[in-house]
């Protein structure tokens, strides 16, 4: 039962090679890297994949956002200047 397959996707292909070889030759972000390759490893099922940066918009966006935001709040409900982004998402999914 719950999620047993982690999924991560990155525009940028220096990180996703990064993750594929273990967080391993990450320079001074290692122990980000470590941590975060730690952290996948415990799904049953993780593979690092890299998109273009059109098929990652919401994260594109959400960067962005916490670049220039004043609070740090999440809320239940999505912020609505990702919604459009995340229906798009969905509509590629069904499509």
């Amino acid at each position: 039962a719950g999620c047993n397959r982690l999924i991560i996707n990155s525009d940028n292909l220096e990180v996703i090679d990064t993750m594929k070889n273990g967080g391993q030759f990450a320079g001074m972000a290692v122990a980000v890297f470590d941590d975060c390759y730690f952290l996948a490893c415990d799904f049953p099922l993780t593979s690092f994949e890299h998109c273009n940066r059109k098929a990652n918009r919401v994260a594109h966006e959400l960067a962005r956002l916490a670049r220039v935001s004043l609070t740090n709040e999440w809320f239940e409900e999505p912020m609505n200047d990702i919604v459009s982004l995340l229906i798009d998402d969905v509509t590629v999914i069904f499509n």
